[in-house]
C-alpha cells in the first residue's frame, strides 16, 4: 500500500515516513500539487496526506482532480496546524475527508489514516449528477437534458461534471487543466478551449435556452443555470 504526502517538512515526513513504512506502507512525498496529480494519474494510492502548516487548504487542485474522475476510492486528509472551527469547516465543505486538529501524534494521524481508508473503500461511487435539468451519466459517458442524450469524450465528461458540480462559481483556466488534463493551464490551454467550445455546442449552453457556460475573460468558466431553475440543488446518485 502507498500513502502520497504532500509536504515541505524534511522532519514531518521522515517521522511520517518511517511509522508508516514499519507498517508495510510506502510514503511517497512531493511539495507541489501537480506532480502529484500527475502521480496519481499513474500510479494507485490509498490515501492522500497534506500537511497544512503553511498553507490552510493547499490540496484544492488535487480535491478538483479527484471530484472530476470519480476518484471516491481516494481519501485525502489535513494535517499540521492549529485549526479552528472555521478553518475546520472550509476543509470539510473542499471535500476533506479527514481534519486532524492541533499537533496530533504519528500514531494518532496512523489511526486516522486506517480509518478514512476503510470508510472510503466501503463508500458508493457516484454514477450520476443532475444540476438544472442536465444530467451526467457517468457510466454512459453521457449528458441528457430535455428529450435530449448526448454521448462526451472522457474529457468533456470530466470538464461537464466539474463545471456542473461547481455550477455557480467560477472555476478557473488553471483548476480546470490541473483537474482534467494535469498540466498548467500554459500547457493545456489550447486543448481545454476546443473541449469548452464543443460543450457548449453539444449541451446547447451558449445561453439561448437560459442555461448557459460563460466565459470569464482571462480567468475561466462558470455553468449558470437557467433562472428557473436556478434554485435546484445539486443531485449526485450513487450506484
Amino acid at each position: 500500500m502507498r500513502i502520497a504526502f504532500f509536504t515541505f517538512s524534511d522532519v514531518l515526513f521522515k517521522q511520517i515516513s518511517e511509522t508508516f513504512e514499519q507498517n508495510g506502507t510506502s510514503c511517497t512525498r512531493f511539495t507541489d500539487e501537480l506532480s502529484l496529480i500527475r502521480f496519481l494519474q499513474r500510479n494507485s494510492a490509498a490515501l492522500v496526506i497534506f500537511d497544512a502548516t503553511q498553507s490552510q487548504i493547499p490540496a484544492l487542485a488535487t480535491l478538483k482532480w479527484r471530484t472530476c474522475h470519480f476518484r471516491t476510492d481516494l481519501p485525502v486528509m489535513m494535517i499540521g496546524r492549529s485549526w479552528d472551527s472555521e478553518a475546520v469547516i472550509e476543509a470539510l465543505d473542499a471535500g476533506v475527508d479527514e481534519v486532524v486538529i492541533g499537533t496530533a501524534s504519528v500514531d494518532e494521524i496512523m489511526a486516522r489514516a486506517r480509518r478514512s481508508i476503510a470508510r472510503c473503500r466501503g463508500s458508493r461511487v457516484v454514477d450520476r449528477l443532475t444540476v438544472a435539468g442536465y444530467t451526467v451519466d457517468r457510466t454512459a459517458r453521457t449528458v441528457s437534458y430535455g428529450e435530449r442524450c448526448v454521448a462526451l469524450t472522457a474529457r468533456e465528461l470530466s470538464l461537464a461534471w466539474l463545471l456542473l458540480m461547481n455550477a455557480g462559481s467560477l472555476m478557473s483556466r488553471e483548476q480546470l487543466a490541473n483537474a482534467v488534463w494535469g498540466k498548467d493551464a500554459d500547457l493545456a490551454g489550447r486543448s481545454l478551449e476546443q473541449h469548452i467550445y464543443k460543450l457548449r455546442s453539444k449541451l446547447a449552453l451558449d445561453g439561448r435556452d437560459g442555461s448557459q457556460l460563460k466565459t470569464v475573460y482571462s480567468l475561466g468558466y462558470v455553468f449558470i443555470a437557467r433562472h428557473d431553475e436556478a434554485a435546484d440543488s445539486r443531485q449526485p446518485m450513487a450506484a
